[in-house]
């Protein structure tokens, strides 16, 4: 269950890292607080969709022989651990002035979200909280990690509360300290905006790393059992 829990708090740290969510959050909240809260829930209720729905349909698809292939589950724990060397090393090498254009690109999009109608706003939380490819391979890696850790139903509960919690935190954080403290937290979050933007590929980096340290320990632990 330990072993499980950190690789699913790494795969929600690794989503929760998106600097794109965090900037989307505090465009919605020149629109007020209540387009800020129905962006907050619609990205929230959506990632928790997304992952208890991959866990329910894993948990089928697996049934009572989810452990029942040591040396297939070893074998694709070292290869996932290399990928993820690999994507580790590739975002280390990336330029900082690519990370810039991208961020270029998506400035307008930010820019019309804020003048976005209230429902229009909860959609487009719901959709940024579905994710695009990076966001729903982490959470059907969460899931998968889940679905074998072995545990009852509330452990799966707690398990996809906690990558979601994680996964989000950039979204349903600043919105809380928004509705709080209003004018004052938008201004010292968007003086803490290019923080994240310059830590977040660092500590990408170090997740990935660390995630497959993990997969390799876990590997070789099924192997000896």
């Amino acid at each position: 269950m330990l072993h499980a829990a950190i690789q699913v708090l790494l795969y929600g740290l690794l989503a929760g890292l998106s600097p794109l969510a965090f900037a989307a959050t505090l465009a919605v909240m020149s629109a007020g607080r209540l387009k800020a809260l129905g962006f907050g829930a619609g990205f929230v209720v959506a990632q928790l969709i997304t992952c208890s729905v991959l866990v329910i349909i894993g948990v089928a698809a697996t049934g009572s022989s989810r452990n029942g292939h040591p040396g297939v589950q070893a074998t694709l724990e070292v290869l996932l651990a290399f990928a993820l060397i690999g994507l580790a090393l590739r975002i280390r090498r990336t330029p900082a002035a690519a990370t810039e254009r991208s961020g270029a690109r998506t400035e307008a999009l930010l820019e019309r979200l804020g003048r976005l109608r209230f429902l229009t706003t909860v959609i487009a939380g719901f959709l940024l909280g579905i994710g695009g490819p990076k966001r729903l391979v982490l959470t059907g890696l969460a899931a998968t990690t889940i679905v074998t850790a072995g545990v009852r139903d509330a452990g799966e509960g707690v398990l996809v509360v906690a990558y979601v919690a994680l996964a989000t935190a950039l979204v349903w954080g600043p919105v809380l300290l928004f509705v709080i403290l209003g004018k004052r937290a938008v201004t010292l979050m968007q003086e803490g905006q290019g923080e994240v933007v310059r830590r977040q590929p660092q500590v990408t980096v170090y997740a990935l790393l660390v995630l497959a340290a993990l997969l390799v320990i876990d590997a070789i632990g099924v192997l000896l059992t």
